[in-house]
């Protein structure tokens, strides 16, 4: 099988170097894909001379969404792995992922970001996680520990039939749901995961919920079976 791997980042210059040094010692047969989404921190110079990857930039922030569906278009192996680039999950679990995949008969493989003896922390973004997976799960009848995680691992082909449509931080969801709907095996691994804060970079706001629970809640209303 061949890969492709789909990184968005935007605004990542403090993590960037030690993602480029992961990434290099990744297997040389994996098409890495890398989309700068309208970076104005130095990021966008940190990769201009960079020809290593496949490097594409948009001319303003247009999401995470829009990011990695310019990146689907563009991918040319079997399989497409999507991750984040900010390094909360361990490029290093990549080869564990790969093959985890290919020695089932799963159509997806998703990342869980904790294990099972993980202390519950109360604080915001983990509570809105709980939340929003617990709806989801109440919503499709299903049973997933991470809907959220960035982690994405399936074939190309189905990747392209689902048609996203998502151009910010709701195309976790509008994967994990429209894979579902199609009646598609889901099998769930655990990633190495080591969160940041804000001020360390997270993206991810509070407010982004809101478009989060509308995709999963329209998707199910208004998909035709």
């Amino acid at each position: 099988m061949t890969y492709t791997l789909i990184i968005p980042i935007y605004n990542e210059q403090r993590t960037l170097p030690a993602l480029l040094k992961r990434l290099d010692k990744l297997d040389n047969k994996i098409e890495i894909i890398i989309i700068d989404d309208g970076s104005n921190d130095g990021t966008e110079l940190m990769l201009k001379n960079y020809n290593r990857f496949n490097i594409f930039r948009n001319n303003s922030n247009i999401g995470k969404g829009a990011s990695i569906r310019k990146g689907i278009k563009s991918a040319k192996n079997q399989n497409i792995i999507l991750i984040d680039g900010d390094l909360e999950i361990d490029i290093n679990n990549i080869p564990s992922l790969i093959s985890k995949y290919e020695k089932s008969n799963n159509d997806a493989l998703i990342g869980v970001r904790w294990l099972k003896n993980d202390t519950f922390i109360f604080e915001i973004n983990r509570i809105g996680n709980y939340f929003i997976n617990s709806f989801f799960n109440i919503l499709y009848k299903t049973n997933f520990k991470d809907v959220l995680c960035c982690v994405r691992l399936l074939n190309t082909n189905l990747f392209k039939s689902l048609e996203l449509q998502s151009n910010g931080f709701s195309i976790e969801i509008e994967t994990i749901a429209k894979l579902v709907l199609k009646g598609l095996i889901i099998e769930e691994i655990n990633v190495h995961y080591n969160r940041r804060t804000s001020k360390e970079g997270k993206k991810l706001k509070l407010s982004d919920s809101y478009g989060i629970i509308w995709t999963m809640i329209k998707l199910k209303l208004f998909t035709k079976s």
